[in-house]
C-alpha cells in the first residue's frame, strides 16, 4: 500500500513542474513579442523563431521525462524524503532538534 503523502508530494511537483514549463513558454513568448520589431529589422525573425521554439521545445521535453521519471519511482524518490520527515518530526517533538 502507497503512502497517500507519497502521491500528494508528487501532484505539487508535477504542478510546479507544469507551471515552471508554461511560465517559460509565456516568457519567451513575451520576449519574442516585445523583440519582433528589433528582429524584423535586422532579418532575423525566423532565427529567432527557430532558436526559441528549440529552447522551450527541449525544454518541455525533459520537464515531461522528469515527470514521467518521477511517476515511476515516486515511491523511491519520495519515500526517503518521507522517512527523513517522519525521523526529524519525532525529534524535534523528543526535543532533540
Amino acid at each position: 500500500m502507497q503512502d497517500p503523502r507519497v502521491s500528494a508530494m508528487f501532484g505539487r511537483d508535477r504542478a510546479a513542474a507544469i507551471l515552471a514549463v508554461c511560465l517559460v513558454w509565456l516568457v519567451y513568448g513575451f520576449t519574442f513579442w516585445t523583440m519582433r520589431e528589433a528582429f524584423a529589422a535586422s532579418g532575423l525573425t525566423g532565427m529567432m523563431i527557430g532558436i526559441g521554439l528549440c529552447v522551450v521545445l527541449l525544454n518541455t521535453a525533459a520537464i515531461a521525462a522528469m515527470i514521467r521519471h518521477y511517476g515511476e519511482d515516486r515511491a523511491a524518490i519520495y519515500g526517503m524524503d518521507l522517512y527523513y520527515l517522519d525521523r526529524l518530526r519525532a525529534m524535534r517533538r523528543k526535543g532533540e532538534v
